[in-house]
């Protein structure tokens, strides 16, 4: 393998990989082997400005403004093993939520935040009953709570919020907490004292102020997912692209607002059927889901609800336990047929070796190992040159005048010698998409968050003393030694300065990946001095 082409290459592939990611993928394929589609399908503009599901028995749409960001209301704290969560009074929003397995420092106190209720930066899980005449709370409506404060003790926690309405209607919205989960559960038992039957119908709603990629070096997706269970549908979409979100109407499925490593999924009955819809007012945008619609008789009661608020990491192999396709909210790019084995393989390595970096190490030597033939005659023509070296020169000071006499008899020289000068192509377009794809899946790997190695503190963002950037560079070096010199002295000098060039590159890497990239240097110099050895002597 030229590996001086291998370094430019991937310059230029990071490029146009960073600039390609933001097309949509046409057809990928889930855990059953069925194909699932990404599309955009414009989503006409609302007339109104309605903030509450319809109820198709009654023509008028309920219209009930969107609270102001910086409205102050009562709330309750529920504290559990996993989360700590606010429910605000005010139509029982979920307005901030805490994950205490995750601080914001490693070895800090305080905790990382999911959901939010700072102006600029909301970020919140709405939810309510739609109805007709103020008959059910919605979101905007005032709860009461017995408590303020809820901790999880036991298995389960349920933490009620009641409301009184007109004509002795009661509502009790019941939030259930369980053990070990970032699940939280949400029902309604409604009782109809009235003298009319009641319809209804429950909604969900996640609502979120933008907020950007990243770096340039290190964009993730952000942005809202919906996902249909039937159709095996995914409609995906950053904020920027919000208006390009279709209503859908599904039996099962799930909507999210996905960021680096979290996400925020509302998932309801997967056995009824759903409306999903997108809108975005006043820079909040919205992703929406109506249940089914049912009758509540005059003097009956009924359970609504059944939706679950899933808050927490993108855990592979535990984050698709929760939902049916939740793993979608993974986002290992367009290279995810290749970034979902590596995830798979790196996984399998950690549960066995009880380390990150050593996982990574590992993995590094088993990607090594397949590409080991490619990587043999790769070198092997790379040490053919390297002995034609010579003779090549006498050739250019021979014909240096005469280009196409001097290509002639180089051509002869190849053939005669048996040499190939552009047998490093196949492992070069074979390892760029695999780099490619090792990246995206360290960048959105979770467990890597705050996992020290060696010197390393995190393994998920750069090295604090740019240890390792400084030995690829030096590696990188060392490789162009064992390679023939170009023969082109502005190509020459181009290759020399790329050691200094991927040293800079790499400094603001994640240091999982720079480790990845050292200990494949060091195999490969390994490899091409010992082929460089027995065929030069």
């Amino acid at each position: 393998m030229n590996n001086q082409k291998l370094f430019l290459g991937i310059a230029i592939f990071l490029t146009v990989f960073l600039l390609w990611d933001k097309w949509q993928i046409t057809h990928i394929t889930d855990a059953d082997g069925n194909v699932v589609r990404k599309s955009q399908i414009t989503l006409d503009a609302p007339a109104q400005n309605n903030d509450v599901p319809m109820i198709s028995t009654d023509s008028t749409q309920i219209d009930l403004p969107t609270p102001a960001i910086t409205e102050q209301h009562g709330f309750t704290t529920v504290t559990t093993d996993l989360l700590t969560v606010e429910i605000s009074h005010k139509g029982g929003t979920i307005q901030n939520a805490y994950l205490n397995a995750f601080p914001i420092e490693k070895g800090g106190e305080e905790k990382f935040q999911l959901l939010s209720n700072k102006t600029g930066s909301l970020f919140q899980a709405q939810s309510g009953l739609a109805s007709r005449d103020d008959l059910l709370p919605t979101h905007l409506s005032m709860f009461n709570s017995a408590n303020t404060n809820y901790q999880l003790s036991a298995d389960e926690l349920v933490v009620p919020l009641t409301w009184q309405g007109k004509n002795g209607v009661t509502v009790t919205k019941n939030f259930h907490f369980k053990k070990g989960s970032y699940g939280v559960d949400i029902d309604y038992q409604i009782n109809n004292n009235s003298n009319q039957s009641i319809p209804a119908k429950s909604y969900v709603r996640l609502s979120r102020n933008s907020i950007g990629q990243g770096n340039m070096m290190m964009p993730t997706f952000t942005g809202g997912i919906v996902y249909d269970k039937t159709a095996h549908t995914v409609q995906k979409n950053e904020f920027d692209d919000w208006n390009d979100f279709a209503q859908q109407q599904a039996l099962g499925g799930w909507m999210a607002m996905v960021q680096q490593y979290f996400v925020a999924a509302w998932i309801p009955n997967q056995g009824e059927e759903q409306v999903f819809s997108a809108s975005v007012s006043n820079g909040i945008h919205k992703l929406t889901n109506a249940n089914q619609q049912v009758s509540i008789d005059a003097g009956s009661s009924a359970t609504l609800g059944a939706n679950q608020l899933y808050l927490g990491p993108k855990e592979y192999g535990q984050i698709e336990k929760v939902a049916t396709g939740l793993n979608y909210t993974l986002d290992y790019g367009w290279l995810d047929i290749l970034a979902d084995p590596l995830s798979w393989a790196i996984h399998k390595i950690n549960n066995f070796v009880g380390s990150w970096g050593w996982s990574i190490i590992i993995i590094t030597i088993l990607i090594k190992l397949a590409f080991y033939p490619l990587s043999e005659k790769s070198y092997r023509s790379m040490a053919g040159m390297r002995k034609l070296s010579p003779r090549l020169a006498k050739l250019k000071e021979t014909y240096g005048d005469d280009k196409q006499k001097m290509g002639q008899k180089t051509m002869e020289l190849y053939k005669k010698e048996k040499i190939n000068p552009a047998s490093g192509c196949l492992p070069i377009m074979v390892q760029i998409p695999v780099f490619i794809a090792f990246y995206w899946m360290l960048l959105d790997t979770v467990e890597l968050r705050q996992t020290a190695f060696w010197w390393l503190t995190d393994l998920s963002t750069e090295d604090p003393y740019y240890i390792l950037p400084i030995i690829m560079g030096a590696s990188m070096f060392v490789q162009q030694k064992l390679n023939p010199p170009p023969p082109d002295p502005m190509q020459a000098k181009i290759m020399m300065s790329l050691p200094f060039v991927f040293t800079i590159f790499f400094l603001w890497f994640p240091s999982g990946l720079v480790l990845y990239w050292v200990f494949n240097n060091i195999l490969s110099i390994a490899q091409q001095w010992s082929i460089n050895k027995r065929i030069n002597g």
